[in-house]
């Protein structure tokens, strides 16, 4: 599949009501693995399915790391054709969730090294919390109310929290952004930047220290 090619599929009418139809039926059920080996055997309405599942939040995740939604949107791009040139080389035991994000963040690391001295920020994207037995940010942030002053209170503060993480050492900002927004297992985060589970809890300790730390005055700590 080209590149012209790629770009188009998601915009292409007869794709898209086969997509439709697709979701009509149930189809959309299989898991992501399968729907991936599906599609390296060929079916490209399995890869129109599985970019429908995925896009939405590898853009949000690369919008919280590189904090530009222009350049969210061409590395969640370029992310996606890269899956579908190396399809060949996906394997029926390798996590296809993780598989993209490793993807996803090589891009990042690339990205990184060229634009070493330019510096771009955006914080256009908006954070989704998930709870977990662990430490997470949602402790740090208050339950919003019904009142419109709590709601203020609680946007301000969710902006300050991402300002907050903007300023974390890389590899801790890359797993806080992987543990808490994408809601990702330490299993997962760690065969992704590939390093041991370990390492992964530390990074997202640390983490934690230093927004407690640098939101104290925001949540009366």
């Amino acid at each position: 599949m080209s590149k012209k090619i790629f770009c188009n599929l998601s915009k292409s009418r007869a794709l898209k009501e086969v997509w439709a139809k697709q979701k009509q039926k149930g189809s959309f059920k299989g898991s992501d693995e399968e729907l991936m080996l599906s599609f390296r055997n060929g079916d490209e309405i399995s890869f129109e399915i599985l970019y429908h599942r995925h896009e939405k939040p590898l853009f949000n995740f690369l919008c919280r790391l590189v904090m530009n939604a222009a350049e969210a949107e061409s590395l969640c791009q370029e992310a996606f054709y890269r899956l579908v040139r190396a399809k060949k080389n996906y394997e029926a035991t390798a996590s296809f969730k993780t598989w993209l994000y490793q993807i996803a963040v090589n891009l990042c690391q690339d990205r990184k090294r060229r634009m070493k001295h330019r510096s771009h920020r955006s914080l256009d994207s908006h954070a989704s919390y998930r709870q977990d037995e662990e430490v997470t940010l949602q402790e740090l942030i208050p339950n919003p109310s019904a009142d419109l002053d709590t709601h203020v209170e609680t946007a301000e503060l969710e902006f300050f929290v991402q300002e907050a993480i903007s300023r974390l050492p890389e590899d801790e900002k890359l797993v806080v952004i992987l543990r808490e927004y994408q809601g990702l297992k330490c299993s997962e985060i760690a065969d992704i930047i590939g390093c041991p589970i370990g390492t992964v809890k530390s990074h997202n300790h640390r983490a934690h220290e230093r927004l407690r730390k640098s939101l104290a005055k925001y949540l009366g700590d």
